[in-house]
């Protein structure tokens, strides 16, 4: 009976995603891994992050190639992360973000989790078989 059940759901197109949790506990990793000073979790939740959005926007069917879209989520990491570091290291000043703090941790968050979030997709890109269709080689 307990199969039955489980079969059911597994075959339920609204059955519950992860995606949500993923996305919260993504952004509240690379939170708090900014404010106690911990880069890796920091990076570790943005490239959580990156990678539960492309899933939610596949399963919703608004996007054809996730994988895709997570290295455009890597890319822009890179850009916004490099000038937020930029700034606040003195490099250049951009006049809105002058009252913050914190912006070169964050920049260099953002700018290494770009790296990992494209390099990631770049392994998995390399690990898939039959045109992206799921399926791993051993």
């Amino acid at each position: 009976m307990a199969d039955h059940s489980k079969r059911a759901t597994a075959e339920r197109p609204d059955a519950a995603k992860p995606w949500p949790v993923l996305v919260a506990v993504g952004l509240t990793g690379s939170e708090v891994g900014i404010v106690v000073g911990l880069l890796p979790v920091a990076v570790a939740g943005l490239v959580v992050f990156a990678a539960s959005v492309a899933g939610i926007l596949a399963d919703a069917d608004y996007v054809e190639r996730p994988l895709a879209l997570a290295v455009e989520f890597g890319v822009v990491f890179v850009v916004v992360g490099g000038g937020l570091a930029a700034h606040g290291t003195g490099t250049f000043t951009i006049g809105p973000l002058e009252p913050l703090s914190g912006l070169t941790s964050r920049g260099i968050a953002l700018v290494l989790a770009g790296i990992v979030t494209i390099v990631g997709t770049g392994f998995v890109r390399s690990r898939r078989t039959d045109g992206g269709r799921g399926s791993v080689d051993p």
